[in-house]
């Protein structure tokens, strides 16, 4: 997944994906602007503004003058006050009717977005999170979020409230509802690609450490056989141990089950275990001895 201005992206597919409804421009103009009540404004990104200048003119045509200067889009004459209002007007009426549409909310949450929200590229991490200042629009945030099921963690900071997610599959939930599909589709694929690999690499190390525990085991027992089989007295072997012995020096790279179809008639893994565990004792008792005596005799 392209790491380069994620964010970026996704609010060109959200300015594309806002309602063709005249009310829900309205809504959208409500959560994207700010500033003062006769010259409403929004900052934003360079690579948005002409994206966002497009937008104006097809919700607007050539009744309404628009002014650029630097990071910031002006539109003197506009009554931000009367789209907030007509937005309080719309969820309220929503809010009594359990059956309408919840468009206009999430346009609202769209140009809010738009305007001041972020999102991290999943190769970094899962963070989605609103940064708004002025009590209005936190209050319309908080109210319409609610109204949306959407779930954010909050905190304080300076004159910015800051709402955040951290959970994938909430970020997805929030991305279908703005109307960024292929976006979430992206980061739902990205998250099975990951739990995958995640996966594999499990099975990859667990038979890692399998074989690694099996080859210790081997040449620790391949070397005590060694030790047994240089002693000058012989008579401790039994014919199955001595057999098992024999057979575990001549494949030492054998696994147990390989080493049980060596025998004739074949063994188990079990009965192969069993059978190099009782030279382990044997090895543990005679060599044992010997150290002992050994130091018994310095």
């Amino acid at each position: 997944m392209q790491r380069a201005d994620y964010s970026l992206r996704i609010k060109k597919e959200m300015l594309a994906a806002v309602s063709q409804l005249t009310c829900c421009h309205q809504s959208f103009l409500a959560g994207l602007l700010s500033g003062a009540p006769e010259k409403p404004f929004v900052r934003t990104r360079p690579g948005l503004i002409k994206h966002l200048i497009k937008k104006f003119n097809f919700i607007f045509g050539e009744s309404q003058k628009t002014v650029f200067t630097g990071s910031t889009l002006i539109m003197p004459g506009l009554s931000l006050i009367s789209l907030r209002q007509k937005y309080v007007a719309r969820f309220k009426l929503l809010a009594e009717d359990s059956q309408g549409s919840n468009h206009c909310q999430n346009s609202f949450m769209q140009g809010l977005f738009i305007a001041h929200g972020y999102v991290q590229n999943p190769g970094r991490g899962y963070h989605l999170e609103f940064r708004i200042r002025g009590r209005w629009l936190k209050c319309a945030f908080k109210k319409t979020a609610r109204f949306l099921k959407m779930r954010f963690s909050s905190f304080e900071k300076g004159r910015f409230s800051i709402f955040y997610c951290k959970n994938s599959r909430r970020i997805i939930k929030i991305l279908n509802q703005l109307g960024v599909f292929e976006k979430a589709l992206e980061l739902s694929d990205f998250l099975a690609t990951r739990k995958l690999l995640s996966m594999v690499n499990r099975q990859v190390n667990s038979e890692t450490g399998n074989i690694n525990r099996q080859i210790s085991a081997a040449e620790k027992s391949i070397l005590q056989i060694q030790q047994l089989i240089e002693l000058p007295e012989q008579d401790f072997w039994t014919e199955t141990l001595y057999q098992t012995a024999v057979i575990r020096l001549k494949f030492p790279h054998d696994s147990l089950e390989k080493l049980g179809e060596r025998f004739g008639p074949p063994l188990t893994k079990s009965a192969v275990n069993h059978r190099l565990r009782r030279i382990n004792a044997l090895f543990a008792k005679i060599i044992g001895q010997n150290e002992k005596n050994d130091d018994d005799e310095d």
